[in-house]
């Protein structure tokens, strides 16, 4: 894998890890368009559902990347604009779109993207809201929405399992590469997310569903897909090939695959029809488990 551009072995501060990891997943479109999963269908015909927009509604993506979220929202016919910062991620986005006139993908960062007030029923973000200037990213969405939409924020969050083969895979990241860590639990992910669509003033009340799945992963699969993670990709190369090598022998040793266990999120909030009003008190929705995805 390319590193991205600009990547050295020098110790990078803060502010330009960050930037890098924000446009690392263009370097890497093509796998992320075989490795990256996409989302449960139950949890986007709820989203639809609760958030009311009409048949044939206009939604607004915001990084559909190479259209994980986009196709499925396409194939129950509403009309979509994407905004994608990464340019061979928007090329791959609109080839996978091809069949859907309504799909429009443009190559733009959303905030120099030019708004269009008021034009959209929904807004979609998908493992990618993170990475906007939350109040200017909160700001401008509340802005494009009709006065009945909504904001709906997507991600799959690993859930980490207590066992044998998480804990030889943290052992390897204390190692060999320490800036790297398995992820927070989803529950204090999810907060700090409601907390910071709450505070934003512009959204609510929240709904928050999520839905429990698996998949299970051989050797290639996997570094497939760290590949396409951002925290991987801004590692020095000699660094990422030892990790790398580590892990394919730790998934060796535990007969050649393992499980992956994932809770797909989605936080719902309607657009606030008057600025400074106190927010309704959030909903959350119980846990459905999903058959397996492979």
């Amino acid at each position: 894998m390319a590193a991205p551009a600009g990547l050295s072995d020098r110790p990078l501060k803060a502010v330009e890890r960050q930037q890098l990891r924000k446009h690392s997943f263009d370097a890497a479109a093509r796998l992320y368009d075989r490795f990256r999963p996409g989302y449960p269908e139950v949890l986007l015909d709820q989203l639809l559902e609760l958030s009311s927009i009409p048949t044939g509604g206009r939604i607004l993506e915001i990084g559909p990347g190479t259209g994980q979220a986009t196709l499925p929202l396409a194939r129950r016919g509403f009309s979509i604009l994407g905004v994608e910062l990464g340019a061979s991620l928007a090329r791959l986005c609109r080839r996978n779109l091809r069949s859907f006139p309504k799909v429009e993908v443009v190559n733009l960062p959303f905030e120099q993207w030019q708004l269009q007030a008021e034009a959209f029923d929904l807004v979609v973000s998908a493992g990618a809201f993170h990475w906007l200037p939350t109040r200017l990213a909160y700001r401008r969405c509340a802005e494009v929405l009709k006065p009945h939409g909504s904001l709906a924020l997507i991600w799959n969050f690993l859930d980490t399992p207590d066992n044998e083969f998480y804990a030889g895979l943290r052992a390897i990241y204390r190692r060999l590469a320490p800036e790297v860590r398995l992820s927070k639990p989803p529950e204090q992910r999810i907060e700090r997310q409601r907390c910071r669509l709450v505070s934003s003033g512009r959204f609510g009340p929240v709904r928050i569903l999520r839905h429990p799945w698996q998949s299970e992963y051989t050797a290639d699969r996997y570094l497939g897909l760290l590949k396409t993670m951002s925290d991987h990709a801004v590692l020095a190369p000699p660094v990422r090939r030892r990790v790398f090598r580590a892990i394919r022998r730790l998934i060796a040793d535990h007969g050649g695959s393992f499980v992956r266990p994932v809770v797909a999120v989605l936080l719902l909030a309607p657009k606030r029809p008057v600025k400074g009003v106190r927010p309704a008190p959030e909903v959350f929705v119980p846990a459905e488990t999903l058959p397996r995805q492979h």
